[in-house]
């Protein structure tokens, strides 16, 4: 197989500290051929990425090594000729494709200065812009290209950046964590289309992640990071079921599968039938009853009902569009449900938090999708946990923040830091310390191990475990994953088109699915098993 990327020795260094971020890292790509890249987040993945296009983050430089793509030499060609290459030899797919795409210029506006920056123009831009829409899956007449990015879903949009990548030709494409926060079915659609572009197209992919399930599905080849260093890279298959490398088996081992079961890092197959608690069923400490919501006069939950029984975890799954973050946020009032009730603990619940008693907002707390904006920015770590102690007109001392911050696993000395100074799995156990500080009954938690790697996603559902079985704490786990889900779940609720469809026991769900929706979920949700 011909190498179309070739990189040999090379290293990245920070220019201010001279520390090196990434240290002599050899790999070669084919065409036609995808290497998946995994590790945890600063192992420097997205570094190595980068330097294909011959570009780097304020601060970092490439210190040795040499970078060849298609030929060029990245580190020695002059800028215009990297200005050239970009877009027409190695091409780039982001993780948030929101943040990627003008929020004012049209869909074809933006695919066609894509091609009008290297010269392409007139009726062969059309005609280009027409095929690779139709490649995408995506409508290509006038009236779809019209539209700007808020009116498309995060599937679409994502395959706007795909299509934008591979629109010239490329030679190589850098795919940097594109399918992170998407729900398994867009996943799968945004997956096949770059699996199927690439095998077309004869393209080479460098495909960054920390997902190591769709590495499982879509790579040919993975090269596994950690501290800047690569310690294991092979076939997928040899490499997932005979790792070499302790640090290896450490990220599969804390990886969730849809076929395993995962007990704090260590997997252990799904049992064949679910089993029933013994004894009569402990009343609900929360009910949901025939609750419908709209967004203007659109309706988007219809008739949900649902029970929560104490300690209990009820994940709720389904694809973005669903329901399952309305039917969250309208449960703990943010949303104006417009019929049914909220019943907590025999009490009915007024519809919006303000007007619900401070006893009945104390039990219920809510934890945030993002880490990086739950946080206010400018209050230290103290003073945001201390935030809701206050509102209910009590006054935290620093022992009672010192055992918030023990209850998740941070030290003291986090107490005085700003979220600034925290990674995304210190905020988002900050965000939990947060929220238990009221000592609630039930913990809604929406989609918060999303933007996580695998091993702080694990240490996060540690955590939550603990809290579940020590405190007794009911929670809501809204999520797309349904591989985290068996690691966590007591029972499964599945949305689809703002209407439960499907719920039971989560090994039931998962094994044997009744819905033919659940059935397609399980079906297309990646799995390292195949691999291994």
């Amino acid at each position: 197989m011909t190498a179309v990327v070739d990189v040999q020795g090379l290293c990245v260094r920070l220019s201010a500290t001279g520390e090196e971020v990434v240290s002599d890292v050899t790999f070669s790509i084919g065409r036609g051929e995808i290497l998946g890249v995994v590790g945890e987040s600063g192992s420097g993945k997205t570094s190595i990425g980068m330097t294909l296009l011959g570009y780097l983050r304020k601060g970092a430089e490439v210190s040795a090594g040499e970078i060849r793509v298609d030929g060029t030499d990245m580190r020695r060609a002059p800028e215009a000729e990297l200005r050239r290459m970009r877009g027409a030899v190695v091409s780039y797919i982001p993780q948030d494709p929101a943040a990627a795409l003008s929020p004012r210029l049209t869909i074809g506006t933006q695919l066609a200065e894509t091609l009008s920056a290297h010269g392409r123009k007139g009726r062969d831009a059309a005609a280009r812009i027409a095929a690779m829409m139709r490649a995408l899956d995506l409508p290509d007449d006038r009236a779809f290209l019209r539209k700007y990015p808020h009116q498309l879903s995060g599937g679409q949009k994502q395959r706007i950046c795909i299509g934008m990548a591979f629109l010239l030709n490329p030679a190589v494409v850098m795919l940097d964590e594109p399918t992170t926060g998407l729900d398994v079915l867009t996943q799968d659609s945004v997956l096949r289309t770059v699996r199927r572009l690439c095998a077309d197209h004869q393209v080479a992919a460098l495909y960054v992640t920390h997902d190591l399930p769709v590495v499982a599905g879509v790579a040919h080849r993975v090269m596994v990071m950690k501290s800047g260093h690569i310690v294991e890279q092979g076939p997928v298959a040899e490499v997932f079921a005979r790792p070499q490398h302790a640090y290896t088996r450490e990220l599969i081992a804390a990886a969730p599968d849809i076929s395993c079961r995962h007990h704090f890092g260590r997997a252990v197959p799904a049992p064949a039938t679910a089993t029933s608690p013994a004894g009569p069923p402990a009343a609900p400490v929360l009910r949901v009853v025939g609750l419908d919501a709209h967004y203007d006069r659109r309706q988007v939950l219809h008739g949900v009902a649902l029970d929560l029984a104490p300690g209990e975890c009820l994940a709720l799954v389904g694809q973005s569009g669903s329901g399952k973050s309305t039917l969250s946020r309208t449960i703990i009032g943010l949303h104006n449900a417009s019929a049914g009730a909220i019943v907590l603990d025999g009490e009915t619940l007024a519809n919006l938090a303000r007007d619900r008693t401070p006893a009945q907002r104390k039990r219920l707390q809510y934890v945030f999708q993002s880490p990086f904006t739950a946080l206010n920015p400018r209050r230290s770590v103290a003073e945001a946990i201390a935030a809701p102690i206050r509102t209910f007109g009590e006054t935290p001392d620093r022992t009672r923040i010192a055992e918030l911050l023990d209850m998740v696993s941070l030290s003291q000395r986090v107490a005085s830091l700003y979220p600034s100074d925290l990674s995304g799995g210190e905020r988002q156990r900050v965000a939990i310390a947060r929220a238990m500080a009221t000592d609630p009954d039930v913990l809604l938690c929406d989609e918060i191990t999303s933007a996580l790697d695998v091993s702080v996603q694990a240490a996060i559902v540690r955590l939550l475990k603990s809290l579940q079985e020590e405190r007794q704490v009911s929670m809501i786990f809204v999520t797309h994953n349904l591989a985290l889900v068996r690691s966590l779940a007591d029972r499964v609720a599945v949305m689809q088109g703002g209407r439960i469809v499907e719920t039971g026991p989560t090994d039931r769900v998962l094994d044997n699915p009744e819905a033919d929706y659940t059935r397609l979920l399980v079906e297309i949700t990646p799995s390292m098993q195949p691999a291994a």
